[in-house]
C-alpha cells in the first residue's frame, strides 16, 4: 500500500522547519507523484501565512513543481475562527487555493465572544483533560457549520485539539463532498469511529501533515491504525490514485452506494476464494499422478 501524493504539509512560511522547493524535492526523492504545500492561514497569531504572500509562495510552488518533476499545489490550512463557521479565507481568495484544508487551532485570533464562549472553555478542557457534554456538542456544531459554510477540500485532524462528535460532522462531509483526514502525526478518534463513518458513505485521505521534509509521506502511523480497522481501497481518495473530491451527496445515496461497495468486495474476495480452492485441488490432483507415476516406475 502505498500513498499517491501527500496533501498536508507545511514550511517555513508558517510553522514547517523548511522552504518550499526542500519540501517538493522530498517528495519527488520518496516516489510520491503530487504534493501540496498547505502554510496554515492568516487567522493564527503566530507562524501563519499572510494574505499578500499568497502570489509569491504560489510562484514557489510552481517553480519548485517544474524544477523537480512532480505535480505540486498551493494549498492553505485554514483555521476556525467563528462559531458560526467562519474561517480566516476570503470568499474571494478560494479560487486561487488549488486545495483548502481546515481544522480546528487553538492559537487563533478570534472575538471577544467566541473567546469567552468557545476558545476559552475548550483551552481550559484541553489542560484538565476533560471536556464536558455540551461543549462536545458545541464543538461539533461549530465544525459542521465550517463545513457547509466554506468550500474545503479535506476536513485537518478531525478530534485533535478539540473534542468533538466525529461522526456527526462526517454526515456534514458526506453532503458536502469534503473528505476526512487520516493525520500521519496523531489520529484522534476510534477504530469504531472509523468505520461509523465509512458506513455513511465518508471517503477519508491519508496524509503526512509534515513540517520537516523528512516527515514528507510519512504515514506509517495510519497503516497501523488501519489494521484496527475494517476498510477498502475505496475508502481512501490518496490509495495509489491522485486525490479527487467525491461528489456531495445525501447520506441515504452515500450509504447506498458503500453497500454497493461492499456487496462487490465480497463479490471478489468470493472469487478470489473459488479461484485458490480450484488452484489447491489442480495442485493436488498433480501431486497424486506424479505418486502414481513414480510407483508404476
Amino acid at each position: 500500500m502505498k500513498i499517491y501524493g501527500d496533501y498536508h504539509t507545511h514550511t517555513d512560511h508558517s510553522d514547517g522547519h523548511e522552504n518550499v522547493d526542500q519540501m517538493v524535492a522530498a517528495a519527488a526523492s520518496k516516489g510520491l507523484q503530487e504534493i501540496a504545500i498547505t502554510d496554515h492561514g492568516h487567522g493564527k497569531y503566530m507562524n501563519r501565512l499572510k494574505r499578500n504572500k499568497y502570489a509569491h509562495v504560489r510562484a514557489l510552488v510552481e517553480k519548485a513543481s517544474i524544477d523537480h518533476n512532480i505535480k505540486t499545489f498551493f494549498g492553505v490550512e485554514a483555521n476556525v475562527i467563528g462559531i458560526d463557521g467562519y474561517i480566516d479565507i476570503q470568499t474571494e481568495d478560494r479560487k486561487d487555493i488549488d486545495i483548502l484544508l481546515c481544522g480546528i487551532h487553538r492559537g487563533v485570533r478570534v472575538g471577544i465572544r467566541t473567546f469567552f464562549t468557545w476558545l476559552l472553555p475548550n483551552w481550559i478542557c484541553s489542560i484538565v483533560r476533560y471536556t464536558p457534554k455540551w461543549l462536545r456538542r458545541r464543538n461539533t456544531e461549530v465544525m459542521k457549520r465550517v463545513i457547509e459554510r466554506n468550500d474545503v477540500d479535506i476536513w485537518a485532524h478531525p478530534g485533535r485539539y478539540f473534542k468533538l462528535n466525529v461522526v456527526e460532522v462526517a454526515k456534514t462531509c458526506v453532503e458536502r463532498g469534503t473528505v476526512i483526514e487520516l493525520n500521519g502525526s496523531r489520529i484522534s478518534f476510534r477504530p469504531i469511529d472509523f468505520e461509523r463513518m465509512q458506513a455513511l458513505g465518508a471517503k477519508f485521505i491519508i496524509n503526512s501533515d509534515a513540517h520537516h521534509s523528512k516527515r514528507v509521506g510519512a504515514v506509517d502511523r495510519v497503516f497501523e491504525f488501519l489494521k484496527s480497522c475494517e476498510w477498502s481501497e475505496s475508502d481512501i481518495v490518496n490509495l495509489n490514485t491522485p486525490f479527487n473530491r467525491p461528489p456531495s451527496m445525501s447520506i441515504e445515496q452515500a450509504m447506498e452506494k458503500t453497500m454497493e461497495e461492499a456487496v462487490d468486495v465480497r463479490e471478489i474476495a468470493k472469487q478470489h476464494k473459488q479461484e485458490n480452492k480450484a488452484m489447491k485441488a489442480e495442485q493436488k490432483e498433480k501431486l497424486k499422478r506424479e505418486k502414481i507415476l513414480k510407483k508404476k516406475k
